[in-house]
């Protein structure tokens, strides 16, 4: 049992939190009229001389109702299927099996025959009412098919009349049934009530045998008077000609949604989404507003299906502003009223996608002129997919550089510097590393250094001040940065692949001259 709880309670907390604008309950109502011939058979009948062996033509009607107990837990699923719990009452009908032709009607001569005196018959009427349990599945648009499992008792009553008397026996058999359904929506006739119309076709499962459907005859005597000819009568089988019915449904779907729409529904919550988090409104319109702005700027359709010209009230700018903060923050009739506002929206002074492109590029000149890594990296988040993500991302690469390299500037060692330049040889701050290696060059002012300096460097900025400052450096000192780092002037690394290209530009710039 807590299983049980547990999982509906799940269940509920999810459909809480699924996405939807609209509660998604559904209930169905219908009605469907069917041709049908129903055989009785009785091969001993207690009085009478022949068998019975009759085919009577029905209109069987059923009448039932359906609901849908689950609620879609997923977000955005595009589930087409509904299920169903219901109840209906089928097989209603009646009619005549048979008429006793030997029986005449009892005349007095003076008085005629009497009306009610027309002799002996034999008829019935059914219903069967029966649990049911089955889905509906939205084809396209506005089709659907329903699969429905039915199970249940049939009620035959049989009426013996004779004269003008009558015997009455009812019997109950259990009942067993498939339906299937195809479904158009002609139209709704009220707000969520849709009107449809369909094909049904039913196949019985269980047979209706041994059916009492008259007591037997009591022996004869003054008071029980003649014995009824249909006395005795216990059907073999009654059952249906044609192996399955095929009818006429009408029905009304309570709360029905197509795919399309569900998925319009869905396009059209995630733009107000945008629309919520770009808006300029900063507290959310109370139902007030909402209700005077829908009055005063008229955002709903018209009898025609249209939305009513305002252009004479107000301009595009003031329309399409309030407009903007409604479908952020109000929600419209319908989901056809919604789609026509997002439509006139998108034809109007601002269209939602330039709407958002604006917002982006403002806060991206913002963040870009803040040089804060925290904001940088809350655009990113933001606008995953946004055009500037690789300059937001270059500058997020440049600011963590930068803060790097001021550790290694507060170190100010040939170690840190060299460290840097390897690990980053087209880093943002080459020639500020480079800039500190050759001041402490020049603080040293050993001869050494001065030719390491030009081996690694030999376009740099400051090489012809290293080349001047040979003569007159300590050659006979040891270098500071074999001492610090390990490096010669045997085994330092080639020039950055940058300064490379540039030299070899150069080169040929001088071939061609």
């Amino acid at each position: 049992m807590r299983k049980v709880l547990l999982i509906s309670l799940l269940f509920a907390v999810a459909a809480m939190a699924a996405d939807f604008e609209r509660s998604n309950w559904r209930m169905q109502l219908y009605v469907q009229g069917e041709f049908a011939y129903l055989q009785f058979k009785d091969s001993d009948p207690e009085l009478l001389l022949d068998k019975i062996d009759e085919k009577v033509m029905t209109f069987p009607i059923n009448a039932g109702f359906l609901w849908s107990p689950l609620i879609t837990p997923f977000y955005k699923a595009d589930i087409p299927f509904t299920f169903w719990l219901g109840v209906e009452v089928n097989s209603i009908q009646f009619g005549e099996i048979a008429k006793d032709p030997k029986m005449k009607p009892i005349c007095d001569n003076n008085k005629g025959c009497d009306g009610a005196n027309k002799g002996e018959s034999l008829s019935f009427r059914s219903y069967a009412p029966s649990f049911l349990a089955g889905f509906s599945f939205n084809l396209i648009g506005d089709l659907d098919i329903r699969l429905l499992g039915g199970y249940g008792f049939q009620f035959f009553s049989f009426y013996d009349e004779r004269f003008s008397h009558t015997d009455q026996k009812t019997s109950v058999i259990p009942t067993a049934f498939v339906s299937g359904a195809l479904e158009y929506k002609i139209g709704e006739i009220f707000k969520d009530i849709d009107f449809k119309i369909g094909v049904n076709v039913r196949k019985e499962f269980l047979a209706f045998e041994d059916v009492k459907a008259t007591p037997k005859a009591p022996k004869f005597n003054e008071s029980t008077g003649i014995p009824a000819g249909y006395s005795g009568i216990e059907f073999d089988k009654i059952s249906y000609k044609l192996p399955v019915r095929v009818g006429l449904e009408l029905s009304l779907d309570f709360g029905r949604e197509s795919r399309r729409d569900r998925r319009m529904r869905y396009v059209l919550h995630d733009r107000d989404d945008v629309l919520r988090k770009n808006s300029e409104v900063k507290d959310t319109l109370s139902d007030w507003d909402c209700m005077a702005i829908e009055r005063d700027y008229r955002f709903f359709l018209d009898e025609d299906g249209n939305l009513p010209d305002m252009s004479e009230a107000f301009t595009k700018t003031q329309f399409s502003d309030v407009l903007e903060s409604f479908l952020a923050f109000c929600h419209p009739e319908d989901l056809a009223t919604k789609e026509k506002l997002y439509a006139t929206l998108d034809t109007g002074k601002v269209q939602l996608k330039e709407y958002q492109t604006k917002q982006e590029d403002s806060r991206f000149e913002q963040v870009m002129a803040s040089n804060d890594p925290e904001m940088l990296a809350m655009y990113l988040e933001y606008y995953p997919d946004s055009p500037h993500r690789p300059e937001v991302e270059a500058k997020l690469q440049v600011l963590g550089e930068y803060h790097k390299f001021r550790e290694i500037q507060a170190q100010n060692t040939f170690k840190a510097y060299l460290t840097y330049l390897n690990d980053n040889p087209n880093g943002a701050f080459r020639d500020e590393a480079e800039a500190g290696i050759f001041e402490l060059v020049k603080g040293s002012g050993r001869l050494k250094d001065y030719e390491i300096y030009l081996k690694r460097f030999p376009e740099g900025k400051f090489v012809e001040e290293a080349k001047a400052a040979l003569k007159g450096a300590n050659a006979e000192a040891p270098s500071m940065i074999e001492a610090q780092t390990g490096e010669t002037e045997d085994e330092t690394p080639a020039p950055a692949k940058k300064n490379h290209k540039k030299s070899q530009k150069k080169s040929k710039g001088k071939k061609k001259k």
